[in-house]
């Protein structure tokens, strides 16, 4: 779609240069070969941001994000809640499990 916006900029650029005549083929094929180049680029862009390392390089940087401040130190606070929140999951889990063992047994 920017492709479009830039050939109809391109296009009124023209007309206000006082050229009402079309573009020569030359000219067209040169603005072809530059969008080509500009969707390789692009392309090439995307795949390397989209890779698993780029993802997992990400992903760290906001997980580190999230327990460090601007400073460098740590952020005990948001230590503090991600240990209750795990400590919570696993008492769940455990309560949950125990739960139904006493279910399935069969004690008469």
């Amino acid at each position: 779609m920017s492709n479009e916006a830039e050939t109809s900029h391109q296009l009124s650029q023209r007309q206000q240069a006082g050229s009402d005549s079309p573009p020569s083929a030359a000219a067209l094929q040169a603005e072809i070969e530059s969008a080509r180049a500009d969707l390789v680029t692009s392309l090439a862009e995307l795949k390397e941001q989209s890779s698993p390392a780029a993802l997992a390089r990400r992903g760290k940087a906001a997980v580190t994000g999230f327990f460090v401040d601007e400073y460098g130190g740590v952020r005990p606070e948001r230590i503090a809640m991600a240990a209750g929140a795990v400590v919570t999951l696993v008492v769940l889990r455990r309560w949950r499990r125990s739960r139904r063992a006493r279910r399935m047994c069969v004690c008469r």
